[in-house]
């Protein structure tokens, strides 16, 4: 079985209402436009993958993703289909700092190929499931809608919640209090700044969140400063007793072998959207085991193909400490019309169907995909 054809296809939707326009620091727009992968093959397998686009955090664009694809599609196209590692391999080798979204979505779409042509779901291709679902945080807007949705969300069972800070000092106070007052030692509640405070500023901030007299040890620092900022985290983390978590400055295993040697994170956040994948995803994990480093598998503004991809990794992994795959149920649209990702209770579940388990895709402009 060969690679017959890859094409791109561009999809785009807006935030629901509470989400369209937040307070967080880094630049979100209210629309979402990520792009669909999709690898034919002389068999007529089809298989499907997404990348994932933040420009405000790490630069990758539709424009840049089909780029990429533009790059590589001569070297890959007739190629064996199930020779995952090799189709990568020079894929690394064409683009070895190239667009990590695009390479994501082609990892995606390789694995879904095999797992159907195996009858096997990603997750038992990457070695079986570990557990039969997980926690998945979710993400209460940063504006006046963030205890409603907060309330709302422990009452559908979520225990494990991202809150995006919006980098003004007092507005992030308030909003973590109002938090810590609302939840019990069985909630984790992670304060993303995405690098929008200093070093001095997230000890002090720290150091009031400490003294909260709502305060419990479920509360976790999510990259406070710059992403090269290496030792400023390192900093951090021997200023506090909150954990420390690493996450828009790790895009590379070098950057993880970094931080470990460093010291400079408690946990790190590993997300296929920003790595190039679940390849190397897999490595990532492997390293931060070996480094007895705690770990979350997680998502990046990811709609529905994305995300399930996600979920097969988290559940294929010995002990991540939660998940995170609700992105796409931020967004007005969901691309994925049958299969896919579910979430109950708060927990991430995936189905034992072939491949990803999606079976039909809204390609909007290029119309629906039967898989």
């Amino acid at each position: 079985m060969i690679i017959k054809d890859i094409t791109a296809h561009t999809v785009r939707t807006d935030y629901k209402g509470p989400w369209q326009h937040d307070k967080r620091f880094y630049v979100k727009t209210g629309e979402q436009a990520n792009t669909i992968i999709v690898v034919r093959t002389d068999s007529d397998i089809i298989g499907i993958g997404e990348a994932t686009h933040s420009p405000g955090l790490y630069g990758e664009t539709p424009g840049s993703t089909v780029g990429a694809l533009e790059l590589v599609k001569p070297y890959i196209i007739g190629k064996p289909a199930l020779n995952r590692n090799l189709i990568l391999n020079i894929v690394d080798r064409v683009m070895p700092l190239g667009n990590l979204a695009f390479i994501c979505a082609l990892d995606q779409a390789l694995l879904d190929i095999a797992g159907k042509a195996y009858g096997l779901p990603v997750v038992d291709l990457l070695g079986g499931r570990a557990h039969d679902s997980l926690p998945t945080h979710i993400n209460p807007p940063t504006n006046e809608n963030f205890m409603p949705c907060l309330e709302k969300f422990l009452d559908e069972g979520y225990r494990v919640f991202k809150i995006k800070m919006s980098g003004d000092t007092a507005y992030d106070l308030d909003l973590i209090s109002s938090a810590l007052k609302a939840v019990d030692e069985t909630v984790t509640l992670s304060l993303d700044a995405n690098q929008g405070w200093n070093v001095p500023q997230t000890l002090a901030i720290a150091a009031r969140i400490e003294a909260d007299p709502n305060y419990r040890d479920n509360v976790i620092l999510e990259q406070p400063v710059h992403a090269n900022d290496f030792e400023g985290m390192a900093e951090i983390r021997k200023g506090t007793k909150l954990k420390l978590m690493a996450d828009d400055c790790i895009r590379t295993v070098g950057d993880l072998w970094r931080l470990i040697k460093l010291q400079a994170a408690d946990i790190v956040s590993i997300k296929i959207s920003r790595c190039g994948g679940i390849r190397k995803c897999q490595q990532m994990v492997a390293m931060a085991e070996a480094a007895n480093m705690l770990y979350i598998i997680d998502e990046i503004n990811e709609m529905s193909i994305s995300n399930t991809a996600v979920a097969h990794l988290a559940l294929s992994t010995k002990s991540p400490l939660y998940t995170g795959v609700t992105c796409h149920l931020l967004l007005k649209d969901d691309i994925v019309l049958e299969g896919g990702v579910k979430v109950e209770n708060g927990k991430a579940i995936v189905s034992n169907e072939p491949g990803l388990g999606i079976k039909r895709v809204d390609l909007q402009e290029s119309g629906i995909l039967e898989l």
